[in-house]
C-alpha cells in the first residue's frame, strides 16, 4: 500500500509472487494474500489468471480504503449481524408504514437527504445509519428501538465498510444504495408496509452480497 502511494509501484507494474512477498515482508502467504484481496477490493491492483498481480490506474481517494477490512468485520459476525437486522428492520418498518407521525417521516426524508447530498464518506454512513434508526424510532416500539441500539455500532462499521467496497469493488457509484432508500422511503410515505418491508429485504440482501463477495474473495 504505502509502496502505491509513494509512487515507487506505478500503473501497470507487476508485483512480486504471493511466495516472494511472503518472503520479503517475513509473513505468511495467507497474509499476503490477503492483503493482495483487499487491495483488489480497492481496485489497487488487479489479478490475471497465470501472469500475476499488476497495480491498476487509480485515483488518490482509493488510497482512502483501509486494507484492514477483515480485521474490522469478522464473516460469521457480519452474517449474524445481517441476519439480527433482518428480524428487527423487516418488522420495524411495517410498523412504521402503520404509526410514523408527521415529525418521525420528517426526520426520516431529513436522513434520506442528507445521504443524497453527503460529500464526505463519514457523513453519508452517519446519515445511513439515522435513516434506519428513524424508521425504528417510527415504530414506537421502546423495546425494538433498544434493540436497535444494542447493535448500532456494528451497525455503522458495516455500513461504513459496505459503502466502501459498493464504491470501489462494485465499480458502482453509491446511486444504488441512494435508490434503495429513497424507495423505501416512498413505501413508507404511502404506509404500504408490505411493499416497504420487501424493499427494505431487498437491501439488506444487496448488502449481504457486497459483504459476502468480499469475504469470499478473501478466502480463495
Amino acid at each position: 500500500m504505502d509502496m502505491i502511494k509513494s509512487g515507487e509501484l506505478k500503473p501497470g507494474d507487476k508485483l512480486d509472487s504471493v511466495q516472494q512477498l511472503a518472503e520479503n515482508f517475513q509473513v505468511g502467504r495467507s497474509a499476503v494474500r490477503e492483503a493482495l484481496s483487499a487491495l483488489r477490493a480497492m481496485g489497487l491492483v488487479e489479478m490475471h489468471q497465470g501472469e500475476g498481480t499488476y497495480v491498476r490506474e487509480f485515483n488518490s481517494n482509493m488510497l482512502k480504503l483501509p486494507v484492514q477490512i477483515a480485521v474490522l468485520m469478522k464473516k460469521d459476525d457480519v452474517k449474524n449481524l445481517l441476519e439480527v437486522r433482518r428480524i428487527l428492520e423487516v418488522g420495524a418498518v411495517e410498523a412504521a408504514a402503520l404509526r410514523w407521525t408527521e415529525d418521525q417521516l420528517s426526520e426520516i426524508k431529513e436522513a434520506l437527504e442528507q445521504m443524497k447530498n453527503a460529500n464526505d464518506e463519514e457523513l453519508g454512513e452517519e446519515a445511513d445509519f439515522r435513516f434506519h434508526m428513524a424508521i425504528a424510532k417510527a415504530s414506537q416500539n421502546d423495546l425494538l428501538i433498544s434493540l436497535m441500539n444494542n447493535v448500532s455500532e456494528m451497525m455503522v462499521t458495516t455500513m461504513r465498510e459496505t459503502r466502501r467496497l459498493w464504491l470501489y469493488s462494485e465499480k458502482s457509484t453509491l446511486g444504488r444504495l441512494t435508490h434503495e432508500h429513497s424507495s423505501i422511503y416512498e413505501a413508507l410515505k404511502q404506509r404500504d408496509g408490505a411493499k416497504a418491508q420487501r424493499l427494505l429485504l431487498e437491501h439488506l440482501q444487496s448488502v449481504e452480497e457486497v459483504l459476502m463477495k468480499y469475504f469470499h474473495e478473501i478466502e480463495v
